[in-house]
Order: structure tokens, then sequence, then C-alpha cells
């Protein structure tokens, strides 16, 4: 990624704060990813947690990352709803994981879906806007595009989520994690030079 010199007045010290967020939710995905993978056969109930728990964090991230940009970027109220969205969801899942029914399970692989659309949306809609800005864009529209293709999956097929299902999301997770702290550490090397 090359940061071109038309960062507006602040950005850049706002990014040099925030590129920790970006990197330790790409570490906790790929760390779920794996065990997610791994361990497919889990109960139910432990993997909806891991997923409450992954999404709790990574909401609260979000919220943080979208407050931090209140001023400095179009974008904060996009990705402060994802947060909120994402938290919601978190505590829903985390409330009923050991006793989850069928439809507690849709409600909830319909809410990853959205979630996966809207976050996205939102980081295909930032690769666009800031094309300019940086050069390499490609983690943005992979990461964004897999989460489209993953959310849209899920709201069509709400009840498919058996154990290839596991499998699938801890590889995308891991894959998206792997991706984003890539993103996160290149663009920190690059800030520090």
């Amino acid at each position: 990624m090359y940061i071109n010199d038309e960062l507006k007045p602040g950005m850049r010290d706002y990014l040099k704060k925030s590129i920790w967020t970006s990197l330790l939710q790409g570490l906790g995905a790929v760390v779920f990813g794996i065990y997610a993978f791994v361990s497919p056969i889990g109960t139910l109930g432990i993997f909806m947690s891991i997923i409450g728990l992954l999404l709790l964090f990574h909401g609260a991230l979000l919220v943080i990352s979208a407050l931090m940009g209140l001023k400095r970027d179009g974008m904060w109220l996009p990705i402060l709803a994802a947060g909120l969205l994402q938290l919601l969801l978190g505590l829903f899942i985390v409330s009923r994981a050991d006793g989850l029914s069928a439809t507690a399970v849709m409600l909830s692989t319909v809410g990853l879906g959205l979630i996966g659309v809207i976050s996205g949306t939102v980081s295909l809609i930032a690769a666009i806007k800031y094309r300019d800005v940086a050069s390499n864009v490609w983690s943005f529209i992979s990461r964004g595009g897999l989460f489209f293709i993953i959310g849209i999956s899920m709201l069509l097929a709400p009840f498919g989520f058996g154990t290839a299902m596991v499998r699938a999301v801890g590889l995308i997770a891991a894959l998206l994690g792997a991706l984003q702290a890539w993103g996160a550490v290149k663009l920190f090397k690059e800030m520090k030079a």
C-alpha cells in the first residue's frame, strides 16, 4: 500500500493510532477460524458462544474506530452502524448460547449474513473511496468481496449451519483475518517510514 501526501490533516495520526484495532481484529479472526476448522464437531452452543464473543470483540473495536474517526472521515457512520449491529447480535448469541433453539440459530445466521453484507459493502466503498490515496487496495476489495458473498449465502440458506458450514466459516474467517492483519502490518510499516 502506498500512502500519498493527499491525506487530510490529522488522518495520518488517526491511521497510526487505529492500525492496532485492525490488526487485533485480523488476529482474532485467524485464531477463531483455525479453531472452527480444526474442531467443527464441538457443540453448536460452544461454536455460537465463540461467534458471539468474536462479534462483541469486533463490534467494540469497530465502534472505537468509528468514534476515533468521527470528524475525520465520512465513513464513520456505516462503521459505527456495523459495530453496533455486531455488538447487539453478539449479546443476543452469548445470552442464548447454552440453549439455542433452531429459531435462534436461524436468527443468528441471518444476523451474521446482514453483518457480512454490511461489512463487505463498507469495505468495498472504502476501497473505491480511497483508491487514489492507497495504490494497493486489494486487501480491502478481497475482504469486502468475501464478506459480501458470505453474507448473501448466509441470508439465502440460514438453516445450512452444520459441520460443513462451521468448517467453511472457520476457513473464511482465517483467510479474512490474515488479509486484514496483513493489510494492517503493511500499512503500519508504511506509516512508520
